[in-house]
């Protein structure tokens, strides 16, 4: 960081005050992101802001032309003075013409025009998504926005996105930032890298770009890709945005409704502008659900395919999204701005859960009520400037802050009340187990989507023969944060070399705490059943697993009030009910210490960077970027012998550099045709649970299980190309191809350890050899604005990716070391994207199709490829359409899930079902009003 510093000290004297001719093209007061600014044989695009800067080596009067899809051509002769020349806001006006007319009626048009200009003119391998697209779309998060863009899949939670991959990725592998910086991560169920983008309400962004080739100044830790978030800024003139919306969730029977502000305005004769905007989401999401476990573990063949349970599950979550986005900047002069940023969003799940389990192998049956609120936050806060030093050098700095946070609220816990009663279940294969008809050794069992307990015709599942056996207590905390310093120089030493340089330096900070406090059940006898504490009804919701004809009717029963579990674990509840601890976590004790890591990661990032343009058509782009990081992390070590236990504190120090190489060639064929090659090396850090040292030994199994804080990073080296046509309206086709080179991949590893004579079996995630991941995409948008009539408000869009790859997974049997083949987990083969959209005058509609193909999920190693679990492929449809009732009035109507597709699981094969759950349709009803 130093050296930049210093370098930058040394250029700023000799660079001398070259012309620079700087403004702003806009359109009925929208601004113009992407359009092309020439003199002379020189040319520029404008940034998202509309804002261009051209550099000139004369002084005098010259002609620039203004150029911009859909618009037409403008000229304007400006009499370049040395030094800074503003000349201000540029007035666009339409073409006249079919894309003309589309553009200043249509809903969808100018979005597309938008995102199509910054793609085309943009330097490295780039999609982009715009703020009036994605209002125009049925998607209400993050994660739901960016699922319509070209090599882009999302998992979803309760029916809703929530985890975003690129290129059949590994959700991790992909960076998810904002306004440049990566997002800080915290949820429940996860303690690596990924980001729960539900957590973000789409209204709150202004543009989307996923880097699919990363340029050296952005930050490299992104195999996938890097999706950047760009908030709100302040607009060139006063706006006012009102949306309000009220919905229904078939699955859950309730409504919802949604709201969202946006306010902004310039002061001080437009030195000072503000933007600020709101949101809120509120909505009960619903899941049915089914669960099927196998007994993988079991050391003979035919019997690791029997069913050890069967789980039924009911999900009813209260959500609420909110958002707030505020920011302000400041223009001392036409070569100096200051500008700060401010994000708040906070999304609850107040989560109520029901669950039937038959555990065939123990004759036992239970029933899991269990109800907690789910916190998560994230806040962000950035200070930055920009200057123009000279004719010649820009300089932008920032500085920022930010925090996610997980955490249980009211009562700040998760209670869970199980219930059970021993069960006969029928239907059992000579050796006492449970089959699916096509594993089981005499032909005869269930099959998928009608997996049954069978109970026996004395079995009844009744409150008056189910017991209370356990009370359990899940707290947990996850939280991140980081602290950043960033600057950045633009050197422009001639009009065809540009030079970027600069650093930045990140400070994170993790803590993760999960303990569990078991309370048991039965003192004496004194256990109370279901019935002596109390019932409720089920809440069918419609009926459970109607989709599949209701099996279950017989084995539902009504179950303890879900406002009530709480209650058994206050001094209260545990006195009443005569319970007992057998297991109290915490930091000190052998149960829950290895629960508990802190960490910390320093990064000290430089980059530098050229683009130089060869010829007309030819521009290469190049450069280098360096991430030294410094890890400590900080957790436990338990060993436990024949009755007593030790804990001891660990620590693990570890640094690594990334070294990152990056070219970029653009060749400008022709005025709509655009190729594109780049190699790019980049990397993805080891997950925080990896990460954590904490080690338990156990001397009386002889098993060794650490984490390992000196994993290396999985480093890529990638190769892309990539064919883009533009269409002379509102369209594109596109065709690319991508190959990753992968190094030390992460797995977690089974091996035989000596310690003083005594053997132990040991896992641990250490690092893997090499593997490869490549495939094809392609995309086609296009409106047929040409077609007369009615038809000409027809338009497409349809993008398919496909991934494949290789690795080899060790394991060990009979002692010895074994590799099978196999491809990436959670990498996608297929993924496609379709839309069908009609607009014309006031009215708009669009049909949008989502397909994301099977993938490996859970790779069980010991138990063979024969036992992984796959995600069965997916395919959702969902519509919107709108009517302009004003210019400034628009009616809308939205719905999701139209086909209401299951998400499946499975193992090993289709139709051995592991998880199937339905969710249902959803939708809403609205208005949105831009007053000025």
């Amino acid at each position: 960081m130093k050296k930049v510093f210093l370098l930058v000290l040394l250029l700023v004297p000799v660079t001398g005050w070259a012309q620079q001719i700087t403004g702003i093209t806009m359109s009925k007061g929208e601004l113009l992101p992407g359009a092309t600014v020439s003199a002379g044989g020189l040319g520029t695009q404008t940034d998202l802001n509309g804002r261009f800067t051209l550099v000139l080596k004369h002084t005098g009067k010259t002609t620039l032309t203004f150029r911009y899809l859909g618009y037409a051509n403008k000229t304007l002769e400006v009499d370049v003075k040395g030094g800074l020349n503003n000349i201000g806001n540029i007035e666009l006006a339409p073409a006249a013409g079919v894309l003309g007319e589309v553009i200043v009626s249509g809903a969808t048009a100018g979005s597309q025009v938008k995102a199509i200009s910054i793609k085309k003119n943009a330097t490295g391998i780039m999609e982009v998504l715009a703020a009036d697209a994605i209002g125009k779309l049925p998607d209400r998060n993050a994660a739901e926005a960016v699922q319509r863009i070209q090599a882009v899949s999302i998992e979803r939670d309760g029916g809703e996105g929530r985890y975003v991959s690129v290129r059949g990725t590994p959700i991790q592998w992909s960076a998810t930032l904002l306004n440049g910086n990566r997002l800080p991560s915290a949820s429940l169920d996860y303690t690596d890298r990924r980001i729960q983008m539900d957590i973000f309400p789409s209204e709150l962004i202004e543009y989307v770009q996923l880097s699919k080739a990363l340029t050296p100044d952005i930050e490299g830790d992104a195999i996938g890709g890097s999706i950047n978030f760009i908030t709100k800024a302040a607009p060139q003139h006063r706006l006012l945005n009102i949306n309000a919306a009220g919905g229904y969730n078939a699955q859950a029977n309730k409504g919802s409704y949604n709201a969202s502000l946006v306010y902004g305005d310039r002061l001080a004769k437009g030195k000072l502008g503000y933007i600020f905007s709101a949101v809120v989401w509120n909505r009960t999401a619903g899941t049915d659900r089914y669960n099927v476990n196998y007994d993988f573990s079991n050391p003979k063949t035919a019997q690791s395919y029997s069913i050890t349970d069967l789980q039924l599950r009911d999900y009813l979550a209260g959500r609420r999204t909110t958002g707030l986005n505020g920011g302000i900047e400041y223009k001392f002069n036409d070569r100096h701005k200051i500008q700060a940023k401010g994000i708040y969003t906070e999304y609850q799940d107040v989560q109520m859960v029901r669950e039937n389990y038959f555990y065939f192998n123990t004759g036992v049956s239970t029933i899991t009520t269990r109800s907690a609120k789910y916190n998560t936050n994230l806040y962000s806060a950035e200070l930055s400037g920009q200057s123009t030093l000279s004719g010649k050098l820009d300089l932008d700095w920032a500085t920022s802050i930010d925090k996610s946070r997980f955490k249980f609220a009211d009562p700040g816990y998760y209670p869970m009340a199980i219930f059970s009663q021993k069960t006969t279940y029928d239907g059992l294969a000579p050796d006492g187990k449970k089959y699916l008809a096509m594993d089981a050794p005499n032909g005869t069992g269930d099959k998928i989507d009608a997996v049954l307990p069978h109970l026996s015709a004395n079995t009844t599942i009744s409150p008056e023969a189910m017991t209370l056996s356990q009370v359990i207590m899940l707290r947990s905390t996850n939280w991140e944060a980081n602290k950043r310093v960033g600057i950045n120089m633009n050197y422009h030493p001639s009009e065809k070399l540009k030079i970027k340089f600069g650093g930045k330096l990140v400070h994170k900070d993790k803590l993760v705490e999960s303990p569990l406090n078991i309370y048991m059940a039965g003192i004496a006898g004194k256990a109370p059943t279901l019935a002596q504490i109390g019932t409720e009804p089920y809440p069918y919701n419609g009926g459970f697993l109607s989709e599949i004809n209701a099996p279950y009717k017989n084995v539902m029963i009504d179950q303890m009030p879900i406002n009530q579990v709480k209650s058994l674990t206050t001094p209260n509840g545990i006195r009443k009910y005569n319970l007992f601890a057998v297991e109290v976590d915490s930091a000190t004790n052998a149960s829950g210490a290895a629960k508990y890591f802190t960490g910390k990661e320093n990064v000290y990032a430089v980059y530098v960077m050229g683009e130089y343009k060869l010829s007309d058509k030819i521009t290469i782009i190049g450069g280098i970027r360096n991430e030294y990081n410094k890890v400590t992390f900080n957790g436990n070590k338990v060993t436990t012998k024949a009755g007593s236990s030790r804990v001891e504190p660990l620590t693990q120090d570890n640094s690594y550099n990334a070294f990152l190489p990056m070219l970029h060639v653009k060749l400008n064929a022709t005025a709509n045709d655009i190729i594109r090659l780049a190699y790019t090396r980049t990397f993805a850090r080891a997950d925080f649970n990896n990460l954590n040292p904490a080690t338990t030994q156990d001397d009386i199994n002889r098993t060794i299980s650490r984490g390992n804080a000196d994993l290396k990073p999985t480093f890529a080296s990638n190769f892309d190309l990539m064919a883009e046509h533009y269409f002379g309206g509102v369209g594109s086709v596109t065709f690319g191809a991508f190959y990753k080179r992968l190094t030390d991949l992460i797995y977690t590893n089974e091996s035989s350890q000596d310690i003083n004579g005594v053997i132990y079996r040991v896992s641990q995630p250490v690092n893997m050899q090499q593997a490869w991941l490549g495939g094809l995409e392609a995309g086609f948008s296009k409106r047929f604005t040409s077609l007369p009539g009615f038809w000409k408000g027809f338009g497409i869009d349809v993008n398919y990716t496909f991934t494949d790859s290789k690795v080899k997974i060790p394991r060990f049997v009979a002692g010895q070391k074994i590799e099978d083949a196999s491809v990436i987990p959670k990498q996608a083969k297929h993924v496609f994207n379709a839309s069908v959209m009609y607009e014309y005058g006031k009215f708009t509609a669009r049909v949008a199709g989502n397909y994301k193909g099977k993938y490996l999920d859970v790779i069980r190693q010991a138990a063979g490829p024969d036992h992984y679990r796959w995600y069965a492929e997916n395919f959702t449809v969902d519509f919107s359409s709108s009517w302009s009732v004003t210019p400034k009035v628009r009616l809308f109507a939205e719905l999701n899930n139209l086909t209401n597709a299951p998400v499946r699981y499975y193992h090993g094969t289709y139709k051995r079902p592991e998880e199937a759950s339905w969710f249902s349709i959803r939708g809403q009803i609205g208005a949105s009003i831009k007053l000025f």
